[in-house]
């Protein structure tokens, strides 16, 4: 039974951990992890108006290559890179010595290549002939070419969420720019301090919540007490289901101090969002320039695109706006990707004076952390670990810790906590590999200021103190209001080895409550040899007994249990 208990105990703190690193997980990835591939669809393929076969024909082909594309194959990029003069299909090629802006002309043999590859990737019902394709000429590749062309859109939409990120954007820009004077990392930090400002409401009252607990810890403690050292499973459900009815008679729920918390996640995941994106929220480009912007900058310089390499965050701006100091965009205007690329080159040309400043110092602090970038951002993921370890010990000292008596809950409790204090910095530092290093930066910068919020609030709303008078004056109070002591018609018989209702009988009730004060005197004691204070200098419990009575405790304890254990038998 013990074993059972422990085991869904345990399983439950382990799911509830597992929840909260996928949701974690799907916060980051989604503001800012890997890039993602567009798709690739077929557009208009007609090339003369009564040529309608051949249209058919290169639907086929483009089909294949739209297949194959699923399929992992660059078609569409491999294939603007044939009608430019590079075989992309050649093993070994190195696109790095490639010079974006020279044009050799249109190599039908290359194009030939990239199909007959093609051909092998694409599903079974795709695949063609070479002979299919082998009279294909420039027009015909150009048409293929231009019905894989996407049109930008230049236009932000008018969704109300988009609208309102946006505005937060234009905040975010106004601090950068007159405050920061155009540093972003300076302006996201002060952004973090206004947040915390704004969201005040909300930890007041998770902290009036947490008094509240705080208040309800004495009588809660004398109910625990009152099962001290029964671990079976049937006790444990006894103590739970009286703990519960006592908070319902003080109309109070344990679980209302998660509703700020659950206020705030979608609020930091908007915000995430747009510290991520900074050319869409900040500089106010459509979303569809921002994809267009990265496609642009990360398709290969074979098929007229930059080469960038980018960090796992590469669904960011941040990078790519933190590199434009180092390369040319006019290579937008003809780009065959898309059919309004010069539209997409002139927006982006209007903004790009008040791209902001991603340099602390030399150093710069868009690039994502790897192994590879410059060494010195590899201090962001070990700060980062430092700073969430730290701030969560303190932040747990600061708050109010779940009522316990010292038993086998304690242990597990104790457990999760360590779990937690790793595990959770842990996952930040990971995370902090796929980001840009100063949404690292913005993340300790923000976890300290949440420190410093708490530490503040906890000085104007501390939380009671409780003597051991205290504590022994409401187990008083909770045995009045105990139900009246009846007889049973199994008193004098033999009862179950749990004595958990030892209490509530005549014959057996002065035992039990001295086995009961055995216990909690022994308790006492331990309390008395381990106590800790909090950092700040306050004990969380006075002790008034003295460590000398301890041998004295046990000892009647021992005496108490082997005379329950004969009358019994």
């Amino acid at each position: 039974m013990i074993m059972n208990m422990k085991t869904k105990v345990f399983t439950k703190r382990m799911a509830l951990l597992a929840i909260v690193f996928l949701l974690v997980l799907t916060t980051l990835v989604g503001c800012g992890g890997g890039q993602q591939k567009p798709t690739l669809t077929v557009g208009d393929l007609s090339t003369d108006a009564d040529n309608a076969k051949n249209a058919e024909e290169l639907r086929k082909i483009a089909n294949m290559l739209t297949s194959a594309y699923a399929a992992g194959f660059d078609s569409q990029e491999a294939l603007i890179a044939a009608s430019r003069g590079y075989d992309m299909t050649l093993e070994g090629f190195d696109d790095s010595k490639v010079d974006s802006n020279e044009n050799k002309g249109m190599n039908l043999d290359f194009v030939k290549k990239v199909l007959d590859k093609a051909s092998g990737l694409a599903k079974e019902e795709y695949r063609l002939e070479a002979s299919f394709y082998e009279n294909i000429n420039e027009k015909d590749v150009n048409t293929l070419i231009g019905s894989f062309k996407k049109t930008v859109a230049l236009e932000s939409g008018t969704g109300l969420i988009d609208g309102l990120l946006k505005g937060i954007g234009i905040v975010l820009k106004w601090i950068t720019n007159t405050l920061c004077f155009g540093n972003y990392i300076a302006g996201i930090c002060l952004f973090a301090i206004v947040i915390e400002i704004l969201m005040l409401p909300f930890a007041i009252k998770q902290q009036r919540n947490s008094i509240r607990q705080a208040m309800l810890r004495p009588k809660e403690m004398a109910i625990r007490n009152k099962y001290k050292g029964r671990t079976d499973q049937v006790t444990m459900q006894k103590m739970q289901q009286e703990i519960q009815e006592f908070y319902q008679r003080e109309n109070f729920s344990p679980y209302s101090g998660c509703l700020p918390l659950l206020i705030q996640l979608p609020i930091i995941m908007a915000l995430y969002q747009i510290v991520m994106d900074p050319l869409h929220y900040v500089l106010g480009q459509a979303s569809g320039i921002s994809s267009a912007l990265t496609t642009y900058c990360t398709s290969a310089k074979a098929a007229g695109g930059l080469g960038m390499v980018l960090g796992k965050g590469g669904n960011s701006t941040i990078e790519i706006l933190s590199k434009f100091k180092d390369v040319s965009l006019d290579g937008l205007k003809d780009f065959a990707f898309f059919s309004n690329g010069d539209k997409v080159f002139e927006s982006l040309s209007n903004i790009m004076g008040n791209i902001p400043n991603f340099n602390i110092g030399n150093v710069n602090f868009g690039l994502t952390p790897s192994f590879g970038s410059p060494y010195i951002l590899l201090l962001v993921p070990v700060l980062t670990f430092v700073t969430y370890f730290l701030t969560s010990k303190i932040n747990r000292k600061l708050m109010v810790q779940p009522a316990s008596n010292g038993g086998v809950e304690d242990k597990q409790v104790a457990c999760s906590n360590t779990m937690m204090d790793v595990t959770m910095p842990l996952m930040s530092t990971f995370f902090t590999f796929m980001v840009p290093a100063l949404i690292g930066v913005y993340w300790m910068f923000r976890s300290l200021v949440s420190l410093g919020k708490q530490f503040i609030i906890s000085r104007l709303m501390p939380l009671p103190v409780f003597t051991e008078e205290d504590y022994k004056a409401a187990a008083r109070e909770m045995a009045g209001k105990a139900r009246p002591v009846q007889k049973s018609e199994r008193a004098g018989k033999v009862r179950s080895l749990h004595h958990i209702d030892d209490e509530d009988f005549d014959d057996t009730r002065e035992k039990a409550l001295a086995r009961k004060a055995a216990i909690e005197e022994r308790e006492r004691e331990e309390q008395a040899k381990k106590a800790e204070k909090t950092p700040f200098g306050k004990a969380q419990i006075k002790e008034t007994r003295e460590q000398e009575k301890s041998g004295e405790s046990e000892k009647t304890e021992e005496n108490s249990e082997k005379k329950d254990e004969s009358e019994d038998n």
